[in-house]
């Protein structure tokens, strides 16, 4: 039987990229100030007025929250809500996100649920799927099931709180590799997530660099040499810092290059020598996913130039 969700008492959405270093406010989401970033090489905080360094600021908070992987990813582009439910223990609940202003397409990354007290006792919830041991969590619909937490009369009705981390969907074609990276580091699958994080950037880059040459060279001989010759490091390191300067587009920050680099020797070792090789720790995760975020929202930033300029 279902539930009837209860209106919610209140609901908070933490967002953002890490805090200003000298007043700790947080500063905007990524995709909305990362243009700023890129075309002055600082953001103004919003409080203080302080030059801040996105990049450090971004990479500093997801590393110093990286043994919780969830959270660490909010200075990266996603997003976490919380909310309470009122929930009478033995109960079915279907609880429909979009009503706690999380889009149908968001893509959601890791769900915790904890109880709040009660004057009968405490209650928690658990999710409750078909007989399906590979069940993963699809859409934004969470089937909940109200269990009681140590003893105490039953039935009871407590307070459990909701705390959901999730992403916008995005329409590029590299978004769904850096959700992927994304969804595996919440589980702390770090492996993985290298992998799709570096495919994200590179396949936001090399289509943006292919279309360019196009303009001046035949369709065969330009595929053939993104083919056969091009590879995504001189791509990275040599071709686009040359394609932006001589278009008059803002140069990748060298940090944010250096550690896109640092991050495809992590993935080249967890391709060709294995997971126990790389050996892969929370803090490289954390700053290759950084990286990721960044690489990408920066091809978003120059691609019109690339596509467009003369």
């Amino acid at each position: 039987m279902a539930g009837a969700v209860n209106s919610f008492d209140f609901l908070a959405t933490r967002e953002g990229a890490g805090p200003c270093p000298k007043c700790r406010t947080r500063l905007p989401l990524l995709v909305d100030c990362a243009a700023t970033y890129f075309a002055n090489g600082f953001l103004l905080c919003n409080h203080c007025g302080e030059r801040v360094d996105l990049w450090g600021a971004s990479v500093d908070q997801a590393i110093r929250l990286r043994d919780v992987s969830d959270s660490a990813l909010i200075s990266l582009g996603a997003k976490q809500s919380w909310f309470p439910l009122a929930m009478e223990t033995g109960k079915h609940y279907v609880v429909d996100l979009t009503q706690y202003k999380i889009p149908a397409d968001a893509k959601i990354l890791s769900r915790r649920y904890t109880p709040q007290g009660g004057e009968q006792g405490a209650v928690s919830a658990v999710e409750w799927y078909p007989n399906d041991s590979t069940h993963r969590f699809r859409g934004t619909p969470l089937s909940l099931v109200a269990v009681p937490v140590m003893e105490g009369p039953l039935p009871r009705t407590g307070q459990v709180l909701v705390i959901l981390t999730w992403v916008d969907a995005d329409d590029a074609d590299a978004w769904p590799y850096l959700a992927r990276a994304f969804d595996s580091a919440a589980a702390r699958e770090y492996e993985p997530a290298l992998v799709f994080a570096q495919s994200a950037v590179e396949i936001s880059m090399m289509p943006l660099i292919e279309q360019r040459f196009r303009r001046h060279a035949s369709a065969e001989h330009v595929e053939n040499f993104m083919r056969d010759s091009l590879t995504y490091s001189y791509a990275l390191n040599v071709v686009l810092p040359y394609l932006s300067a001589e278009l008059g587009s803002p140069k990748m920050p060298d940090a944010v290059r250096g550690a896109l680099n640092k991050l495809r020797k992590k993935r080249n070792e967890i391709i060709h020598r294995g997971t126990k090789a790389a050996a892969i720790t929370p803090q490289d995760a954390m700053e290759g996913l950084c990286a990721a975020a960044f690489g990408f929202e920066y091809m978003r930033y120059v691609g019109p130039t690339l596509l467009e300029a003369k």
